[in-house]
């Protein structure tokens, strides 16, 4: 079943409009297994995500089908979120990886042409 569809908001493909990559990071850190919010924040060190974002990025997710949220009750204190992807979230997930990929190659290609010319100058000026 092809979780991607052509006509509606989703595309398995990053939005136009991304938040940089932080949708793509908390897909891959929810691709780990189901998680509450503030443990998802310690699942990305490399990247700093502000708490309100992330709560807002969740919730925004949620209603677009990516992930699904659900109370836990368990253990003492009061309940939290815990937060799983859906299949139409690893869908897009691997969509932005795909798109990644690109993005790496079109930046390789951008800094292998700014290095011949770096390279060019010096060799002119010499």
């Amino acid at each position: 079943m092809n979780m991607c569809r052509n006509g509606g908001h989703h595309r398995c493909e990053p939005p136009g409009r991304v938040r940089g990559l932080g949708q793509a990071w908390v897909l891959l850190a929810l691709a780990q297994g189901p998680v509450h919010g503030y443990e998802l924040l310690e699942r990305l060190p490399e990247v700093e995500i502000d708490p309100g974002f992330l709560y807002r990025t969740l919730r925004a997710m949620e209603e677009e089908g990516l992930v699904r949220s659900s109370w836990d009750t368990s253990g003492s204190g009061p309940a939290r979120r815990v937060y799983t992807l859906t299949e139409e979230g690893r869908a897009v997930l691997k969509a932005w990886a795909a798109h990644i990929r690109r993005l790496r190659e079109k930046l390789d290609q951008f800094l292998s042409t700014y290095k011949e010319l770096e390279g060019g100058e010096k060799d002119a000026g010499a």
